[in-house]
């Protein structure tokens, strides 16, 4: 999707669930204006450390809650490409409804929706996992299936109501900053 035989324009991204950030980084070195997310501070202190050009704005934000995730509300109806490399299986199946709501809120017209996902699994350590079936009803119908990239990816696009160009629906942001707030207490993950 970015360096195939038909890629997609640079545009604006997020990486929910940014982890170390390879993809956001890997995004913004060619070309994509990226904001990155995780929920864990260190997880974004230790992603930010590996992009000394400070090309991605980083941020901690819990991706169920769409005012934290876009604060000042520039990512609104602007992201051609919402990535989410192992996020959403993760998330409890009550709080899901919430990644949907940021999902919906961020993308604009004939966004894509990456996303890869465990299948769901009824025991064991990890993260309990997430069936096509549950993410076609969260998404509802916004989006649409299209070809996935690989086994356990997932792709949508956006139903448009309207065509509107790349180009013209892309805002300018501002310069990416590391917005993480520095934590010495340790973040309990369970």
């Amino acid at each position: 999707m970015v360096e195939g035989p038909a890629p997609l324009p640079p545009a604006q991204a997020v990486d929910l669930g940014c982890g170390t950030g390879i993809q956001a980084r890997y995004l913004a070195e060619h070309g994509w204006s990226v904001t990155a997310l995780d929920y864990t501070p260190e997880a974004i202190t230790a992603a930010s450390r590996r992009d000394p050009g400070s090309r991605v704005v980083w941020r901690v934000a819990d991706v169920t809650e769409p005012d934290a995730v876009d604060p000042q509300g520039q990512l609104a109806g602007a992201t051609s490409l919402l990535l989410d490399n192992g996020c959403l299986h993760g998330i409890p199946a009550e709080r899901r409804q919430g990644w949907a709501t940021t999902v919906n809120t961020l993308a604009a017209p004939e966004a894509i929706l990456l996303l890869r996902a465990a299948p769901r699994r009824r025991r064991g350590i990890g993260p309990r996992g997430i069936d096509e079936g549950d993410v076609t009803a969260l998404l509802a119908d916004r989006w649409r299936p299209v070809t996935a990239p690989g086994p356990n990816w997932f792709s949508y696009a956006l139903v448009p109501p309207t065509a509107v160009p790349i180009a013209d629906r892309v805002r300018d942001l501002p310069d990416p900053v590391t917005e993480a707030p520095y934590r010495s207490d340790p973040v309990d993950p369970g």
